[in-house]
């Protein structure tokens, strides 16, 4: 396996930059004396460039070192990367206790190998997931990936290398679905049904808190009729109880569903809001792929979201409930990722023959003046 590409995860920008260097020179450098490009963390990245550059002002290391040529930004954040090093199903990526730094000898490096093992999670099958693997690691690395890999001499790799650098200048100039994060909702529709059997509830009171309502309404009219003594025509007395009882039956029945409709409405909202800030916590952090999130979607809620409502509005820790409810469908998601192999470089570079040739095919049809 080549190891003309380098990934080095630290926890800070610092550490990252203390990677690559030895004594201020630069650690990995290629036969001509170029410097090799290393990965690092997404978001150690600008601090890890404001530190070299502090560095080279300072004289600490060469000053003819362009920092974003030897530092190239990873997809994945350096606690990201951890919690899969850390969990041990994808082969080749190392977590060390000593320093806490993450390291991939593996020439996809460390964002095209997790991109590989999380397209298998998702599902994809194995040259799917390879494609998509070669796509993210380009994206990384540019054109030094291409010179990362030991080519054939019956290659043209000029072509390769025009084919890595519009991968890395243009979005989506291949059709390949990276990893993204994404939040997943429980769905609001998800607690219509307990909305709708509450309301059945108040529908099946309406009737008594209407003989309430009038009652309430008879007595008002006696307290200002001064039980009729204050009119003479009986008949009037007894329009008036009667339209005065109406309205008030009408009003009570009205407000009681208005209140109590907005308060299980709101009430099932706000435990929904927790359930799902608590899933695009864990989503973010361990990477869970789209049929991973449904699953634990799916036995959160178990088919019966009233019920789930229920037991979380008798629990006295709403927060604590639903953090302990998604954590545990995670572990239990986490535990059952298969463990990944990562392919080999014969493989990587099979593959990639058949993208720069699949794009080479596209040009000569798509853009061909004699054709048009």
């Amino acid at each position: 396996m080549a190891k003309v590409l380098k990934s080095k995860y630290n926890s800070t920008g610092e550490r990252c930059v203390d990677a690559c260097l030895n004594y201020g020179e630069l650690r990995y450098i290629n036969e001509d004396g170029s410097p090799i490009s290393v990965e690092i963390p997404c978001d150690k990245y600008d601090e890890a460039i404001s530190d070299f550059e502090d560095r080279i002002k300072e004289g600490l290391t060469q000053t003819d070192i362009d920092p974003k040529e030897v530092l190239k930004r990873g997809s994945v954040t350096y606690n990201q990367a951890k919690t899969i090093a850390y969990d041990g199903r994808l082969r080749g990526l190392n977590f060390y206790d000593i320093d806490g730094s993450i390291e991939c000898d593996h020439i996809l490096g460390i964002s095209g190998s997790i991109e590989y093992a999380l397209a298998m999670w998702n599902g994809d099958n194995r040259e799917d997931a390879l494609i998509k693997s070669i796509v993210r690691a380009i994206k990384v690395y540019g054109e030094e990936f291409i010179n990362g890999l030991s080519l054939d001499n019956t290659v043209d790799e000029s072509s390769y290398l025009r084919f890595a650098k519009r991968i890395k200048e243009v979005d989506n100039m291949i059709n390949v679905a990276l990893y993204e994060v994404r939040n997943y909702e429980i769905d609001n529709e998800l607690y219509v049904e307990d909305l709708d059997s509450k309301q059945k509830l108040i529908r099946n009171i309406d009737l008594p808190l209407g003989f309430i309502g009038a009652f309430i309404g008879f007595i008002v009219v006696q307290a200002v009729t001064n039980f009729g003594k204050l009119i003479d025509d009986t008949n009037i007395y007894l329009i008036i109880n009667l339209v005065t009882m109406i309205v008030f039956a009408l009003i009570v029945m009205k407000f009681t569903k208005v209140i109590s409709s907005k308060y299980i409405k709101n009430s099932n909202f706000s435990i929904m809001e927790m359930f799902n800030e608590e899933l695009e916590k864990v989503i973010y952090e361990n990477l869970l792929t789209e049929k991973e999130v449904k699953i634990i979607l799916k036995n959160i809620t178990k088919g019966e979201v009233s019920k789930l409502l229920m037991d979380m509005k008798g629990s006295v820790n709403k927060k604590v409930s639903s953090n302990t409810i998604v954590t545990k469908e995670t572990k239990f998601i986490m535990d059952a990722r298969r463990i990944i192999i990562l392919p080999s470089e014969y493989e990587v570079k099979q593959m990639l023959g058949k993208l720069v040739s699949t794009y080479q095919d596209k040009l000569s049809t798509d853009y061909n003046v004699k054709h048009i």
